[in-house]
């Protein structure tokens, strides 16, 4: 057991080293290992606008954890009163090209309802982000290219250029990521043919939470250039690696609204 122990405490303090030129899928596997394998917990905050006035208010608490080698989320609104008490359940797919499972409580019907995997591009409860955007990504799942190199707040970075390898609702996602730890700074969505991005997310570095090798975005803005909107996803409370049972992703816990360990 204290084997076990200290070999997790090394990999907290000391990052896995990294690569030596690196190749494009090399880069993006790394790049979604600093944003996925994390256990977290924390309480988000989501609001649009459309030019000044405020469009909508989200407020939840979350939590991620790979079971197996499938990501679990578990999410509980809050805010506004209306969706307050409805309860998220994400599974990641256990076969490549299968879509996520996703179950939501509605406390109005006091039922559980399975939603479709397939969307998930879909706006995630009217705002700018997507179902996509809470997922885990996999690099097997695009084809990758790295398509430039550049510099964001003064730190290196590469473009890597994905294209999915299933229908989508985008041709291709650029992704810059810093050259120093695998930090993804900023990713654009592309529709077919088009040279411009529709969507783009952007995680300052200011605002990453860094522990091991977790690179974590504690504000990611969300510019909607289709919708003319803008999408501001704050998270407080922030734990990684926090100590979460199993069993609290599951229907039981949908339907007993179970609060997350310490929020």
């Amino acid at each position: 057991m204290m084997k076990g122990i200290s070999l997790v405490v090394l990999v907290l303090l000391f990052p896995p080293p990294l690569l030596a030129n690196p190749t494009p899928d090399e880069i993006l596997e790394r790049a979604f290992g600093t944003r996925y394998d994390c256990t977290i917990t924390g309480v988000i905050e989501i609001e649009t606008r459309k030019g000044e006035q405020t469009a909508m208010k989200r407020r939840m608490d979350v939590a991620t954890k790979s079971i197996g080698s499938r990501l679990h989320t578990y999410a509980m609104f809050r805010e506004p009163q209306y969706v307050r008490g409805m309860a998220f359940l994400g599974i990641e797919a256990n076969e490549d090209g299968k879509s996520e499972e996703r179950f939501v409580y509605l406390p109005s019907m006091r039922k559980i309802r399975r939603v479709s995997g397939s969307q998930s591009d879909d706006a995630f409860l009217g705002t700018d982000l997507s179902y996509q955007d809470f997922e885990r990504q996999r690099r097997q799942n695009f084809r990758v290219a790295l398509t430039g190199e550049g510099t964001i707040g003064g730190e290196q970075t590469w473009t890597i250029t994905a294209r999915p390898e299933r229908v989508s609702g985008y041709e291709a996602v650029e992704h810059a990521i810093a050259a120093k730890d695998f930090a993804i700074l900023a990713t654009r969505y592309f529709k077919k043919g088009a040279t411009e991005a529709y969507k783009e997310l952007t995680m300052e570095r200011a605002q990453m939470f860094e522990q091991g090798a977790c690179r974590v975005p504690r504000r990611i803005r969300v510019e909607d250039r289709q919708r003319g909107t803008t999408t501001v996803l704050a998270v407080s409370q922030l734990r990684i690696d926090a100590d979460l049972p199993d069993d609290l992703f599951s229907m039981v816990s949908l339907e007993t609204k179970r609060p997350i360990p310490g929020l």
